[in-house]
């Protein structure tokens, strides 16, 4: 099943931002679920709950 380039919802920044500021996901994860879920943020969130996908509290250097 092909997707017509002009059917499909682009995923802005915004979108990513807010499912970052709740999950502490990756950005590059964000995208990939915001893309699966049709850009529903509300449902992204759920999905990355779900998958338990989050950055690690301490930031090594």
């Amino acid at each position: 099943m092909q997707i017509d380039e002009k059917l499909k919802i682009q995923v802005t920044a915004l979108m990513i931002k807010a499912v970052r500021k709740e999950t502490r996901a990756g950005t590059l994860d964000c995208r990939a679920v915001l893309e699966e879920t049709g850009c529903d943020v509300e449902k992204a969130i759920e999905l990355i709950r779900l998958r338990g996908q989050k950055t690690p509290k301490i930031v090594w250097v």
